[in-house]
């Protein structure tokens, strides 16, 4: 279902449930920190996007795919973040759920 985010973006609401003892299914790129030139989704883009999502897992169950850029995690902006804390953040134990807002292209 198609929401709005921050600054009026079309976004996306992601719900994912972590497993215990596995991992959440997916990888992540970018960051303030990267490279931006080397974004593979958006060239010069700063965000934080899908990199890699595994099947059968909770990222693909939840409807998680490659490409889909993370603008917030659990009421958190992830908009001006660096990959560590991103990782940080989507690894957090005391998280069991995942709240995502993504921004998807072509919705």
């Amino acid at each position: 279902m198609a929401t709005q985010g921050m600054g009026g973006i079309p976004c996306i609401d992601i719900i994912l449930k972590k497993i215990p003892g596995t991992g959440l299914g997916f990888s992540i790129a970018g960051g303030i920190d990267q490279d931006k030139s080397k974004n593979p989704f958006i060239p010069g883009d700063e965000g934080i996007f899908v990199s890699v999502v595994r099947p059968g897992t909770p990222a693909e169950l939840s409807g998680l795919v490659v490409g889909d850029k993370i603008l917030e995690v659990n009421g958190l902006d992830l908009t001006m973040s660096t990959h560590s804390h991103a990782i940080k953040l989507l690894t957090k134990e005391k998280f069991t759920v995942l709240k995502m807002k993504v921004h998807r292209r072509g919705i």
